[in-house]
């Protein structure tokens, strides 16, 4: 997405992206029961304005440090063709009065008025991110602001089966992200090394015997025999490993900084995927997913989003650790033991 001029780059695109996730995180908001839904207004107008700064930078012109928001118009008209002006100059005033009466003034603007900001927002990026950058709005891939690349082969993929209409295929394609996502933070990554957000072990008796059923090599007595065992121990655990599991995986995701109701809608949305230990995996389309709309898909893939951003946070604190064990090899074994010499640790 490049002008004749002025090519896009990589830091332009990404900040972009940033654009574009303010915009998608203020539709989502504008969706919320109200009060709630007002909030929306706020991160409409950062993402326009940080659109029209970056305009202004794009076309190397330069906007002075304080400038009335109305302004923007009349000074990157300079960089633009002659007889050539930015879009939506009225709308995005009547938006930026919403904003002012909000947050200067404590008035909440209607349901209607967050719908028509929603779709004037809309509308201009729509007109203006060509005019300005060269390429569809739709074009600019919040992909960028993902770090890790695990996460954003999934991301593609799952968009390229979105392009395919193919919604259960790229849900599911979702559902693998954030779950190898989560397992990158929780899981044990090495010999005596437990990640600070695992929460214990939780060893599911009903996924075992599944695991050990795909086994062709196993042999059938011992096959048997071991299945059997299982589905005993399983009978005991069944209600008590489903419910551990359930707590254990939130308070990973909480931990991880992560929306836990925006969590409990994405579960809902995206298809349950088995993982077999021969590197096979099915999902299971229910009648519910058949009816997953464009919006649906468009939530899930931006709370991925949005969970890879919030857990990128807990990198610091994995490589502390690591570097901690690295430097420790054998743990308690090389520790120096002192005693205690400050006021008595039990209250007494």
């Amino acid at each position: 997405m490049t002008t004749p001029t002025n090519p896009l780059t990589p830091q332009t695109v990404q900040r972009l992206a940033f654009i574009r996730f303010l915009h998608e995180q203020g539709v989502a908001q504008s969706r919320q029961p109200q009060p709630l839904a007002a909030t929306a207004v706020l991160s409409f107008h950062d993402a326009v304005e940080l659109f029209l700064v970056l305009a202004g930078e794009h076309l190397q012109v330069g906007l002075p440090t304080q400038i009335n928001f109305s302004q923007y118009w009349e000074k990157l008209a300079a960089g633009l063709p002659p007889n050539t002006q930015l879009p939506s100059k009225k709308a995005m005033e009547r938006m930026n009065k919403l904003r002012v009466n909000l947050k200067h003034h404590g008035a909440v603007p209607s349901p209607t008025d967050i719908d028509q900001v929603r779709a004037d927002v809309l509308t201009f990026f729509t007109d203006a991110t060509p005019m300005i950058f060269g390429g569809a709005f739709t074009q600019i891939d919040m992909i960028d602001l993902v770090s890790r690349p695990q996460t954003v082969k999934f991301l593609q993929f799952a968009q390229s089966c979105a392009d395919k209409g193919d919604l259960p295929q790229a849900m599911a394609a979702l559902s693998i992200a954030f779950t190898e996502l989560i397992e990158h933070y929780t899981e044990t990554r090495r010999s005596a090394y437990r990640p600070p957000f695992r929460f214990g072990d939780v060893r599911d008796y009903r996924d075992e015997s599944r695991r050990i059923s795909g086994d062709r090599e196993a042999k059938k007595l011992r096959l048997t025999d071991l299945l059997s065992h299982v589905k005993d121990i399983s009978k005991q655990l069944s209600s008590v490993t489903k419910v551990t599991k359930e707590m254990q995986r939130a308070m990973r995701v909480t931990a991880l900084g992560i929306d836990y109701t925006r969590y409990a809608r994405f579960d809902v949305l995206t298809p349950q995927v088995g993982r077999y230990m021969s590197g096979n995996a099915r999902f299971f389309v229910e009648e519910g997913h058949k009816l997953l709309t464009h919006e649906d898909y468009q939530f899930a893939r931006l709370f991925v989003i949005e969970s890879a951003m919030q857990a990128a946070k807990a990198d610091a604190v994995l490589q502390r650790r690591l570097d901690h064990r690295a430097a420790s090899p054998a743990g308690w074994g090389q520790a120096e033991e002192r005693d205690w010499e400050g006021p008595d640790p039990f209250g007494n």
